[in-house]
């Protein structure tokens, strides 16, 4: 470019002041700005429980027990399932054990997930509030968007949430 930069300054004033003054209307309302995202895990249904109750049913259908240790609820609960049979209840060695109990695992989550019909105590009365004020929400997941669908319309909660 030659020459200096001319700019029309009344036009950059004109443009500049809506952003500002959208920003100013976000920095004192952030609700309207950007809405809720809920995550589905402890925060819409209990899945802790449901990791421990799969976990339990599987160690009675292998005949095993599950150790009460704190570390041991807390590797179950947070830790992947791989690392839980190897390392913390010794219960596969063989690849093919490992696989078909890691299999048996997660259909014993998603039975327990299908019979889940309440959410997380209070979760209603706080998005009943939140509806009112008109704040958008949406819900995070790893599960698949079906499998998320039928547990929200089971717990009657899909009218809360735009975004699933």
């Amino acid at each position: 470019m030659d020459g200096p930069l001319k700019v029309d300054v009344d036009y950059l004033n004109e443009k500049l002041q809506e952003c500002f003054l959208q920003r100013i209307r976000h920095a004192m309302k952030p609700d309207e700005a950007f809405g809720l995202i809920f995550s589905w895990d402890n925060v819409i249904a209990d899945t802790d429980s449901l990791k421990l109750n799969a976990w339990r049913q599987l160690a009675l259908e292998e005949g095993k027990d599950i150790p009460s240790g704190a570390h041991v609820r807390k590797s179950i609960i947070h830790g992947a399932a791989d690392h839980v049979l190897r390392k913390v209840l010794y219960w596969a060695k063989e690849e093919d054990k490992m696989e078909k109990l890691k299999a048996r695992l997660i259909e014993l989550y998603y039975e327990n997930l299908f019979k889940l019909d309440t959410p997380v105590e209070g979760l209603r009365e706080w998005l009943d509030a939140v509806q009112t004020a008109g704040i958008p929400c949406a819900v995070a997941s790893p599960l698949d968007r079906r499998c998320m669908i039928e547990a929200l319309d089971r717990m009657a909660l899909s009218k809360y949430f735009k975004v699933i």
